[in-house]
């Protein structure tokens, strides 16, 4: 008998308003469910302004819903304070821009390392070696010392996709993490962020615009006027 994935986020009627205390508040999500199991890869699309960010930063406990629940690997964010939900965001989930912000004085390899310096206070040999052998599978291995100013575009956003991956979070969050990107390395980044997460069994949450890379995930999210609509997808070549 198949075992249930383990999930790593789920949202339970998600519900978010803005200006609460205004004549005229927003509400931007309107009772939203959306759950992510474990070494899923899941797209969120939709016109711009329709909550695709705000949904992506409630899920990463980056903001507090205005009504509904957030667990996040196990935890009801609700329950905790803001140090203990800082806790579990750093350790449990990783973030991935648009933009990649790796450090400029800082190479490639203490880029990506930065997640576990910030949480450990310093890397092990052990979390080095592994990181090292990360960067190295995704074609960065002779980049190791170099500084972003000295990388691609491409590369650029590949390691910050290793970093966000450094610490081993249950969940990564990126938005629009190829729109800075041409069009043949942002497939090349979007590829090797499926591949890492089939080779990891983390959860993959992307905010994107672009159709081709949302139709390859294994599911897709619609945000459309504060609600959600899912769409599933069975891709080539698998099951």
């Amino acid at each position: 008998m198949a075992t249930e994935a383990r999930v790593a986020v789920e949202g339970i009627g998600l519900r978010k308003v803005y200006g609460l205390d205004t004549p005229f508040p927003v509400e931007v999500l309107q009772g939203v469910d959306v759950r992510v199991t474990a070494g899923e890869f899941v797209a969120i699309v939709g016109q711009s302004g329709s909550g695709k960010t705000t949904l992506l930063n409630l899920l990463g406990a980056l903001d507090r819903p205005t009504a509904g629940r957030v667990i996040l690997d196990g935890r009801d964010t609700a329950e905790l304070g803001d140090d203990d939900l800082a806790d579990l965001r750093n350790r449990a989930v990783g973030f991935v821009f648009q933009f990649h912000y790796l450090l400029p004085e800082f190479t490639c390899l203490e880029n990506a390392l930065m997640p576990l310096k910030i949480r450990q206070g310093a890397a092990s040999r052990e979390d080095v070696e592994r990181v090292t052998a990360l960067l190295a599978r995704v074609g960065l291995g002779d980049q190791l010392r170099k500084r972003p100013s000295q990388m691609s575009g491409g590369q650029q956003q590949r390691a910050a996709v290793i970093r966000a991956l450094a610490a081993q979070p249950r969940l990564v969050l990126a938005d629009e993490p190829t729109g800075n990107l041409d069009v043949r390395a942002g497939q090349e980044v979007f590829d090797m962020m499926r591949e890492m997460t089939r080779e990891t069994g983390v959860a993959f949450v992307m905010v994107t615009h672009d159709e081709q890379l949302a139709d390859a995930a294994d599911r897709i999210i619609h945000v459309e006027l504060g609600r959600v609509h899912e769409h599933e997808h069975i891709l080539k070549g698998e099951g």
